[in-house]
């Protein structure tokens, strides 16, 4: 048998990061062998290199724009934004919005009233037809679930039911409406890490610093593929859910 390369060698060879490798594998876009007690992934040089030539390969690289700043992420990613203001926080929300509305794709808003007002009004002064978008069903607007099991549903749902792409955009706000602890908003922002969302597919969760407190934003730091943060975004590499609910750092 082909020498088997580890996660690290494999993200090398491919020049991507360990976390990428392991989201391609969990969500099925590149293949691995499971070896040993621990299941440690494990990869042969042919398998990456036919990966490589795939055309599964070029839409993980080349990503999907976001909108904002000229900003993208992997398909299928799950981006926490910390927004350090109310401007911030509009701008970030509107331009994604909106990118998802002009590519074709379902777009999900999940705040209060008030905030997606303020989005939904911001929307219509760049000329978007807000209200032709809501009656195609293109574009929807939720308040938010009472329960993060609930929530999870709804959300997981809309990703099944739908063929076209979707991206979906929260002011995790909300939650403090409805009166989730920390341990809810976890619960939440794991099960959505953990059901591998697919390529069509774009959560942005937005935590604003003055509303949440510093064991809050290290969650969702924590519970993220992606964190976007004073106009940059990151990959999340530290640290990854595991399906206990503990968080591990995996080095084979």
């Amino acid at each position: 048998m082909e020498h088997l390369l580890n996660v690290k060698e494999a993200a090398e060879f491919l020049n991507v990061s360990e976390m990428t490798i392991r989201r391609w594998t969990n969500t099925g876009l590149l293949d691995c062998y499971r070896v040993g007690g621990r299941r440690a992934r494990r990869f042969t040089i042919s398998d990456l290199t036919a990966f490589l030539e795939s055309e599964s390969a070029k839409s993980p690289h080349a990503g999907v724009a976001l909108g904002p700043r000229g900003l993208a992420a992997p398909g299928g990613a799950h981006i926490t934004h910390l927004s350090a203001g109310e401007n911030e926080s509009s701008e970030i929300a509107v331009s994604y919005i909106s990118r998802g509305l002009q590519d074709g794709e379902t777009v999900c808003i999940v705040a209060s009233d008030d905030k997606t007002r303020g989005i939904l009004n911001a929307l219509g002064h760049k000329g978007e037809m807000v209200e032709k978008r809501r009656a195609s069903g293109q574009l929807n607007l939720s308040q938010g679930a009472e329960t993060p099991e609930e929530q999870t549903r709804r959300l997981l749902g809309l990703v099944e039911n739908n063929d076209r792409g979707i991206r979906v955009f929260g002011d995790m706000t909300w939650t403090k409406d409805k009166g989730w602890r920390m341990a809810d908003l976890e619960r939440l922002e794991k099960a959505l890490n953990q059901s591998s969302l697919p390529g069509r597919c774009l959560f942005l969760c937005q935590y604003a610093l003055d509303h949440f407190t510093g064991r809050e934003i290290m969650m969702a730091m924590e519970t993220h593929t992606h964190r976007l943060y004073h106009g940059q975004i990151k990959e999340t590499l530290y640290r990854c859910p595991c399906p206990q609910g503990s968080f591990w750092i995996e080095t084979p």
